[in-house]
């Protein structure tokens, strides 16, 4: 049996009442619960530090916070949305735990050293019959267009923009393996899904690669290459028409440095109306000023 097939299975029986979870697995639930809390509320903010989780998300980003530019400051509610993020995600590894699944380790330390300064680190969710696995909560948006579809690797490859392939790489580098994939958990439906990285010779195309980007980045950081924007501004689109306004890139949208780069060029405000069909866009966007 399938690795999606055993996590359909064990739901569907506690649904009927053949399932359930055993004391270890609870106790081990609690832990985490507790310790991603802690994380998440104690800690406060981090000092800048390449690692797997970060070093592929686009350089320019990770230019802002090593020369700790100025950030905006964060809604509120992205810190509980982290944190249920994190939630959903211990959730999954208890459901792991209690299927009948061959679990090697969960959320292990490794490093990976790709000749510079220091090894990478980070710390893998988990290693299921001898591949590397990272566990992923998800918009309903990302899981029906990526996390649940057969062609959601080359879909994710396509526009990688936080750098989910070469930390999964980096991650089973570290740990000697080959890398399994993701399992993903839709935050809104409850679904799981398993989305498996390839194979064979395309596989490695793109461990070789993820593990170039990883270095590359690495290596500008540490020589302080000087600072490129990755992004440029995009046509804002309404069914996939332009509207004939420019808008941030999607990346550039949850970039905290954002009025860093743009200053007044952006406004948060509404879309407009459509220069060629005279439609207004709903909702509100940064945008840039005609």
């Amino acid at each position: 049996m399938q690795l999606q097939e055993k996590i359909t299975s064990y739901l569907s029986n506690c649904l009927v009442g053949k399932g359930g979870m055993s004391e270890e697995v609870l106790d081990n639930l609690s832990k985490r619960v507790r310790s991603t809390m802690d994380i998440q509320f104690n800690e406060g903010e981090r000092d800048f530090k390449i690692s797997m989780s970060g070093i592929g998300k686009p350089l320019c980003i990770q230019q802002r916070a090593k020369a700790k530019d100025k950030k905006e400051v964060d809604p509120p509610n992205l810190k509980t949305k982290f944190a249920y993020g994190y939630l959903t995600e211990a959730l999954v590894m208890s459901i792991i735990e209690a299927a009948d699944i061959k679990v090697d380790s969960f959320q292990e330390e490794v490093e990976v050293d790709l000749g510079g300064k220091e090894p990478i680190q980070g710390t893998l969710d988990v290693v299921i019959d001898g591949k590397v696995w990272d566990i992923k909560s998800t918009t309903a948006r990302s899981f029906y267009s990526i996390y649940s579809k057969s062609d959601g690797f080359d879909k994710l490859a396509a526009d990688d923009a936080f750098g989910y392939i070469p930390q999964g790489y980096l991650y089973a580098e570290g740990k000697g393996l080959p890398f399994g994939g993701w399992i993903a958990l839709n935050k809104e439906s409850g679904e799981i899904a398993v989305l498996k990285a390839p194979s064979g010779a395309k596989g490695e195309k793109y461990r070789v690669a993820a593990l170039k980007e990883a270095k590359t980045n690495q290596l500008a950081l540490e020589s302080n290459q000087p600072f490129k924007k990755c992004y440029e501004p995009v046509q804002d689109t309404i069914s996939g028409r332009p509207t004939g306004h420019k808008t941030l890139h999607l990346r550039c949208r949850y970039c905290p440095y954002k009025q860093v780069c743009w200053g007044n060029k952006i406004k948060y405000r509404a879309r407009g109306t459509c220069k060629n069909s005279g439609k207004r866009a709903s909702g509100y966007r940064w945008m840039f000023n005609d």
